[in-house]
């Protein structure tokens, strides 16, 4: 990974207006702005490598692990136990026995949950939480890709499209000349003209979404340089769909895992919920030191009347939970994977067949009709209009291409998430 900085950048408007609402501390080191002008260069690798390095997104998915987790501890763990103490006096003189009372009760609030069942919970919601991590930490890693693709193809369409504005300045110059010698129509003047306007229009537009990107890209990131990909990523071959359906049965952050656990942890959370219905109870420990000198040592129980709140809305939501996990997980394990593997290889598939075509065929055929069309017309067998179709033909099949490996990396990236591991 390089990282080359230019000082000798001019201060963007919109960054200087940023820095200036920053607040400035009142206390400690002085707050230093980002070299401005600065590139971070980087391979898919070094790319990836950065972004789970300092992405604020995978700071995120360890946040909502650690959430998972501390639900999981706070269903194991017991209610504390109640302390109660008590001393009263009297203003009377009763019998002679006018000394101060003291009493002290010590009770333990438990459900019939407690015992079992929390615990079983609670280590489910830990296995769904480490699931539910290695999804997300797998979704980023294909996110990552599928932006580093995006960032490279706007690269190359920005290049290519300020090729294509020059070549067409050129041709408006050569045109322009034989206007005036009288040998063209100074339609075919504006003809090449207008196509230049059109190319600039695009490169324009290209630059605005690749600054956009590289802004989202920068947050993404965790980096306050401009991402700049070096080189095109390269991928293997995707493998057969019978491989990769028998990849997301094994798996064990697929779909077909991801619902198993769930439609598990949602049974026993209903189970929970019924168990709570029933009132917790207190058992106590009580000591009590009479006025008269005596001491006491006795137990007792606290029990809720279960009259009006029987845990209903509890029971209700994990029910319908419970039953909307049921209805997705038997579409998962009735067929449902294999279909959802099979079309969305098919689909990956279709989409780098698609792109190969349009990178080995359409352009090179494109570019060798352009050579043909500039040599005949240079000769005088060919017409300016002939060159500018295949001109423009040439440059739309470039574009095209790069829009199609986007979408043969998005295509890829979703099969590699359904499958549950990189494809």
């Amino acid at each position: 990974m390089r990282i080359r900085c230019s000082f000798t950048c001019p201060l963007v408007l919109s960054l200087g207006l940023y820095l200036l609402a920053i607040p400035q501390p009142v206390s400690g080191a002085p707050y230093s702005p980002p070299p401005q002008g600065c590139e971070l260069k980087a391979t898919l690798e070094e790319f990836r490598a950065h972004a789970f390095a300092n992405s604020p997104l995978v700071a995120e998915i360890d946040r909502d692990y650690a959430t998972q987790l501390a639900k999981a501890i706070d269903t194991r763990l017991w209610a504390n136990p109640e302390l109660s103490a008590e001393e009263t006096w009297t203003r009377m003189y009763v019998g002679g026995a006018n000394d101060p009372q003291s009493s002290v009760a010590l009770s333990q609030p438990m459900k019939l949950s407690n015992f079992g069942k929390r615990d079983k919970v609670a280590e489910l919601l830990r296995k769904a939480g480490d699931t539910e991590k290695n999804i997300k930490l797998l979704g980023f890693t294909q996110e990552t890709t599928v932006n580093f693709v995006r960032l490279y193809s706007l690269q190359e369409t920005v290049r290519i499209l300020q090729l294509a504005e020059d070549d067409a300045a050129r041709k408006v110059a050569a045109v322009k000349k034989q206007v005036k010698e009288g040998l063209l129509s100074q339609g075919s003047e504006a003809l090449f003209q207008g196509e230049k306007y059109r190319l600039e229009a695009q490169r324009i537009g290209a630059e605005a979404s690749l600054a956009t990107l590289r802004s989202e890209l920068a947050m993404s990131l965790g980096t306050n340089c401009s991402v700049v990909a070096t080189r095109a990523p390269s991928f293997g071959k995707i493998p057969a769909a019978e491989v990769l359906v028998d990849k997301a049965r094994s798996s064990h952050i697929s779909e077909k895992a991801r619902y198993d656990i769930i439609q598990e942890l949602t049974t026993e959370q209903l189970r929970l919920a019924e168990l709570d219905a029933f009132p917790a109870v207190a058992p106590r420990v009580v000591y009590q030191h009479t006025n008269d000198g005596g001491d006491f040592v006795g137990a007792g129980i606290t029990i809720p009347l279960p009259l009006w709140n029987r845990n209903q809305a509890e029971i209700t939501r994990a029910s319908a939970e419970r039953e909307l996990v049921q209805r997705k997980s038997n579409l998962i394990n009735t067929g449902g994977l294999e279909l959802q593997v099979t079309s969305t290889h098919a689909a990956a598939v279709s989409s780098e067949r698609q792109a190969e075509i349009y990178s080995a065929h359409v352009e090179a055929a494109f570019k060798s009709a352009l050579n043909a069309e500039e040599r005949a017309y240079a000769s005088g067998k060919r017409g300016v209009l002939d060159v500018w179709q295949t001109f423009r033909a040439l440059n739309e099949a470039q574009v095209t291409g790069l829009s199609l490996r986007q979408q043969a990396a998005l295509a890829r990236a979703r099969l590699s998430i359904l499958v549950g591991e990189e494809v």
